[in-house]
């Protein structure tokens, strides 16, 4: 199985917010270590952090003015002879029909799970982490931005499985490499009509 995706994703064409974002003015985490001497001493708090039941931004949450879906999808590839993957341990997660043929950007043979709150998020992945056996699990969130959910914000469980990257739509700012065309790809505009004008260089 081909293990190197076809396209690349430029990390320097995104602008990666602070992960202290929100928390500057809160006081530094205590350097008091617990009995055994291992960690550090961070005692429960009665109020847990939102993102215990929220995702945080850029993820969505499925509201009103949001045009995707919320949480993360993970999608299951299979050989595709053998459709016997007809059962979930976690029957209220929201799981699609097996796909035989190809699907989107997916290969023939994969399902989709999708995890709109981070319970089942943690749920459903620590199941997939010890049961998915051979097979390749690919984990993503949902944002505005898919063709960055499937290429750079990603986890893969077992063997990379090549994506076509095509079916996406560029967006402004962004680059896309083709290491075996040798080639960069950028949006220069997005027209009247909706049409994306691409301008695309050749690198050594």
């Amino acid at each position: 199985m081909d293990t190197i995706p076809p396209y690349n994703l430029d990390p320097a064409q995104y602008r990666f917010p602070s992960p202290l974002k929100g928390w500057e003015n809160h006081a530094p985490l205590s350097e008091a270590k617990t009995q055994d001497g291992k960690s550090f001493d961070s005692p429960e708090k009665i109020t847990l952090s939102d993102a215990y039941e929220h995702f945080v931004p850029p993820i969505s949450n499925g509201g009103r003015h949001d045009c995707q879906l919320p949480g993360f999808d993970v999608h299951v590839y299979f050989n595709p002879v053998d459709t016997s993957l007809n059962a979930c341990p976690v029957p209220e997660l929201r799981i699609y029909p097996l796909h035989t043929n190809p699907q989107g950007p997916h290969a023939p043979g994969m399902f989709e799970v999708a995890l709109f709150t981070p319970h089942r998020f943690g749920a459903f992945v620590s199941w997939i982490f010890v049961h998915r056996g051979p097979l390749s699990v690919l984990v993503h969130p949902n944002t505005d931005d898919e063709l960055r959910d499937h290429l750079h914000m990603t986890a893969w469980l077992g063997p990379e499985v090549p994506l076509d990257m095509q079916r996406f739509r560029l967006r402004p700012v962004c680059e896309t490499m083709d290491r075996r065309a040798g080639t960069v790809t950028k949006i220069v505009d997005i027209g009247d009509a909706g049409q994306t004008v691409k301008e695309t260089r050749n690198i050594k």
